[in-house]
C-alpha cells in the first residue's frame, strides 16, 4: 500500500472519496456514518425477510421479486442518501483547494466529467445492445448500428457527466 496506508483505510476513502489525509476526525465521522446506516438496515435484515417467506407460501416467485426489489429501493432510497448527506454534513467530501489552484481544479472536475460521460456512455451501449441481443433475440451486429442504441447511449453519457461534474464542482472548496 502506498504511504503506509491500509486496504481497509484505501476503500473508505475511495467509498466516501475523502481527498486529503485520512485522520483521526474523518474516521471516527465514516465509523459514526457506519454505525447509523446499519442501524438503519436492521429493520430491511429483519422484517422484509420474514414478511417474503410469508409471501412465498403462496407465490414464491412474487416473493423472491419483491424481496430483491424492496432492499433495491430501500438502499437506493434511504440508506445511500443518507450517507451522502451525513459525509457531505461532516465536510468528508469536501476537496479543499488553494485559491491560485482554482483554474487547474476546474480543467482537472472538466476532464474527469469528460471521462465519466464517454466511460458511461459505453458501458449503457454495449449493456443496451447485450440486453436486446439476449432478451429480444435480435441480431448482435445489427443493433450494434442501431440509431436509437447510439441517441440513447450518448443521451445518458451526456446526462452521467453532467451530473457527476456538478457534484465534484459542489465539493470543490477554496483553501482558506
Amino acid at each position: 500500500m502506498q504511504n503506509g496506508e491500509t486496504l481497509r483505510n484505501r476503500i473508505v476513502k475511495h467509498f466516501f472519496n475523502i481527498s486529503g489525509d485520512f485522520d483521526e476526525y474523518k474516521q471516527q465521522e465514516v465509523n459514526r456514518i457506519g454505525t447509523n446506516a446499519m442501524m438503519m438496515c436492521l429493520p430491511a435484515f429483519l422484517i422484509a425477510p420474514i414478511i417474503a417467506c410469508f409471501w412465498a407460501t403462496t407465490s414464491p416467485d412474487y416473493a423472491l421479486a419483491g424481496l430483491v426489489i424492496f432492499n433495491a429501493v430501500y438502499f437506493g432510497a434511504v440508506i445511500c442518501p443518507y450517507i451522502a448527506v451525513a459525509s457531505r454534513r461532516a465536510h468528508l467530501t469536501d476537496h479543499e483547494v488553494d485559491v491560485r489552484d482554482m483554474p487547474a481544479a476546474y480543467k482537472h472536475i472538466l476532464r474527469a466529467a469528460l471521462g465519466y460521460a464517454l466511460y458511461f456512455m459505453t458501458v449503457m451501449y454495449l449493456m443496451q445492445v447485450f440486453l436486446n441481443t439476449a432478451f429480444d433475440g435480435a441480431s448482435f451486429i445489427p443493433q450494434l448500428l442501431n440509431i436509437g442504441n447510439i441517441k440513447t447511449a450518448i443521451f445518458d453519457g451526456i446526462f452521467f457527466g453532467v451530473i457527476m461534474g456538478v457534484t465534484d464542482l459542489v465539493r470543490l472548496k477554496k483553501q482558506q
